[in-house]
């Protein structure tokens, strides 16, 4: 019986500067939360909320499920200890291909691809001894993906139940330069709506490939963030309940409701933007009544009552620096003059183009995107 098995215990990934609302999610999935650490969360829960939460997370990377930990100062253990305490052979079969992530750190192993060597070859070798043939192993993408993680000389062996990355939502088919992760733009719309009252429009005025849209669009209608997604690494994981995964979906998509149109408003002044966020809300259902018009910004009509919610260029990948503060300038007109009544969030990945502005800020967080630290700033137009 693996360790996760033992105590219903698994390890949440999430991005850098995500994990307060990464535990928020998972205790709203009936989660007990057991610790928070960099860039992950540890919690425990019973198999039906485990597969909610792999069905249904919109913060959460990837969830491993721990099959074995021990003290382990060299790699000789690691070998000897992954070769007698694991039957690899009950997990993974010889038509199957594997691969395995490592992170090593604080410890006397302290290289993650010779520790990730030295796993692999433990796996090969006990299938060599009992069949004398080995399974594959690919870098990435296995049909089995596996983890290890050694930190402080405590290793960990864990099934990642997820095996890709669960920001692979399945619905951007396409897309434009620099975009948002889905991860990412789930936590900006939990910051900002938590629970949407339909009583505004969400308007993202510079939508790109529509990311914050979608995510929009799944958090108003209770799409769950893997109903395109094929979940094929949780089938293979060992005990799957294919009954109980069933009954967890059909209940989960049972709670989907339509969007009511002019509800979602997304407008870009480049019109092959806007082809590839049509192109991509088409893949969702109701993606057809999120309302696109190519457009800039400084065109749009006066409205009253907006979200208004934005990934402006801010001159690390697009534009150049007087360019920019012109966009930044003309940004803070446009919430003063044409957004009354309205709460407004900016992404910006260069705090220091704030001010450009001209208004005043009432909060900021600070938000990981990819490796480019953001600030989210939030603006109320009187």
């Amino acid at each position: 019986m693996y360790e996760y098995e033992k105590n219903q215990k698994y390890f949440a990934q999430v991005t850098g500067t995500l994990e307060k609302y990464a535990q928020q999610e998972l205790q709203t999935f009936g989660a007990t939360i057991i610790s928070e650490h960099p860039r992950g969360i540890r919690f425990s829960c019973d198999k039906e909320t485990l597969y909610r939460i792999v069905y249904c997370s919109r913060i959460i990377q990837r969830v491993l499920a721990p099959l074995i930990s021990m003290q382990c100062h060299s790699e000789k253990y690691l070998y000897q200890q992954a070769m007698k305490n694991i039957d690899w052979t009950s997990l993974i079969n010889l038509n199957q291909n594997f691969s395995i992530i490592t992170n090593v750190s604080n410890s006397l192993i302290q290289n993650s691809l010779y520790a990730g060597q030295i796993l692999k070859d433990a796996i090969c070798d006990q299938f060599k001894q009992k069949f004398g043939k080995r399974p594959n192993f690919q870098p990435k993408d296995g049909d089995i993906v596996l983890n290890l993680y050694i930190n402080d000389n405590w290793a960990t062996i864990s099934y990642d139940i997820s095996g890709i990355s669960l920001h692979k939502r399945g619905y951007r088919t396409e897309s434009s330069t620099a975009p948002l992760q889905e991860t990412l733009a789930a936590a900006i719309i939990q910051i900002i709506d938590p629970n949407p009252s339909w009583q505004r429009t969400f308007t993202d005025i510079c939508c790109g490939s529509g990311t914050l849209l979608a995510e929009a669009l799944m958090k108003y209608c209770n799409i769950p963030a893997g109903y395109l997604r094929k979940d094929n690494y949780l089938i293979a994981m060992p005990n799957f309940d294919p009954t109980l995964w069933e009954k967890v979906k059909k209940n989960e998509n049972n709670k989907i409701m339509p969007l009511k149109k002019g509800l979602i408003f997304g407008s870009d002044i480049n019109k092959d933007c806007i082809e590839i966020s049509r192109h991509n809300l088409k893949n969702l259902p109701f993606g057809d009544n999120v309302e696109l018009v190519v457009s800039a910004f400084q065109d749009l009509p006066k409205k009253e009552n907006r979200l208004t919610v934005c990934n402006p260029p801010y001159g690390i990948r697009i534009g150049k620096t007087e360019d920019i503060i012109k966009l930044y300038n003309d940004l803070g007109d446009f919430l003063k003059q044409k957004c009354p009544r309205s709460e407004n969030f900016i992404l910006s990945g260069k705090p220091e183009l704030l001010p450009h502005l001209r208004l005043r800020i009432h909060s900021k967080k600070t938000l990981k995107n990819g490796d480019i630290e953001t600030k989210l700033a939030k603006i109320i137009i009187r």
